[in-house]
């Protein structure tokens, strides 16, 4: 037991005593009781924070899992709407002896609801632009191809040696220059240097990296009338070209012309290309007939897909041959 304090002051304890031996547990024991609490507090601690560890590892594996679920659900709409597309395209052939801008295909769809979000997509006609890829026709330069590219060239000011450099891009002779082009000796010395491509164009926006095409904002304004997929079709259609491509088809084409196209295909498009050449008498100003048509067999999709915290882009090339066969050419998440 410990000695009261009053003992203390009225009595003086020989050592040795039992009461002064008594006296001494009295300080270590009030040690011990302080221990106690601070293990049981650094216990409580400790606990607590696995628990909370555990907690928040838990909640980021379940938003984890849900958002590689709502990935593969999106992924899943993407593919299901390019099936649907391809539906559709066939059975415009079924029912139309032309393309235009006034049929189902070409109309975009708003947000559809799905289950745990919304879809949308667009179909367009890559027949209403440039086809980069055709200015190569079996190893030579296609003559339509160039000189439709001159005349668009020439609308935005760029020099019409542009197609030089983009056929040894697209060449696989390393040593050969064409007059204006460039080889791998021009731009090895660039600030940034790399090797031509030597295949053809997989994006129009490849194309920043031919020699001619440095100016942003020139390329801007040009790529829109531009396209990029697998070479052979060169053909242009007059139903659904808009202004600048319509006008790149000659020389002598003029604005009110391109106007009158325009007005004429939104109030009866053309059936049969000689019915676009009888109109505002065309065919003697559009010297090269080469490439023409009010038909079309490539189409770019682009699919949109909003589910959960999910937000997914594709783009896909679509081929419909004459017979309504509809395959898929080619599909990324990047712009065509």
């Amino acid at each position: 037991a410990c000695s009261m304090p009053a003992m203390r002051k009225t009595a003086r304890l020989k050592p040795g005593s039992p009461m002064h031996q008594g006296s001494m547990p009295c300080q270590p024991l009030k040690r011990q009781r302080g221990v106690a609490i601070i293990t049981a507090l650094l216990i409580v601690t400790i606990a607590t924070t696995i628990s909370i560890t555990i907690s928040t590892r838990l909640q980021l594996d379940v938003r984890r899992t849900g958002n590689l679920l709502a990935q593969d659900q999106a992924d899943f709409y993407l593919l299901a709407a390019e099936r649907w597309s391809g539906r559709i395209l066939k059975q415009d052939l079924e029912d139309s002896s032309y393309d235009g801008l006034d049929e189902d295909w070409a109309i975009e769809l708003p947000p559809i609801p799905v289950d745990g979000g919304s879809i949308q997509g667009k179909l367009t006609d890559l027949h209403a632009c440039i086809n980069i890829n055709n200015l190569r026709d079996n190893g030579a330069i296609d003559p339509v191809t160039e000189q439709r590219l001159h005349n668009l060239f020439q609308l935005y000011s760029i020099s019409t040696s542009a197609t030089q450099a983009m056929t040894d891009w697209m060449d696989a002779d390393l040593n050969d220059t064409n007059p204006g082009g460039a080889e791998d000796g021009y731009y090895l010395n660039l600030e940034s240097p790399y090797r031509v491509a030597n295949t053809t164009f997989s994006s129009v926006s490849e194309l920043r990296l031919v020699r001619g095409f440095e100016d942003s904002e020139k390329f801007r304004q040009l790529s829109p009338h531009l396209c990029a997929y697998e070479a052979g079709d060169n053909s242009i259609n007059v139903n659904t070209a808009d202004a600048v491509v319509l006008k790149s088809l000659a020389s002598g084409m003029t604005d009110e012309m391109v106007d009158a196209i325009i007005q004429q295909r939104k109030d009866e498009p053309f059936e049969d290309i000689n019915q676009f050449y009888a109109f505002q008498n065309l065919g003697s100003i559009i010297t090269e007939k080469k490439g023409l048509s009010v038909k079309s067999s490539y189409f770019a999709l682009r699919t949109q897909a909003r589910i959960g915290q999910a937000n997914k882009v594709m783009y896909s090339i679509i081929h419909r041959d004459e017979q309504g066969v509809v395959r898929v050419l080619h599909r990324t998440q990047r712009t065509l």
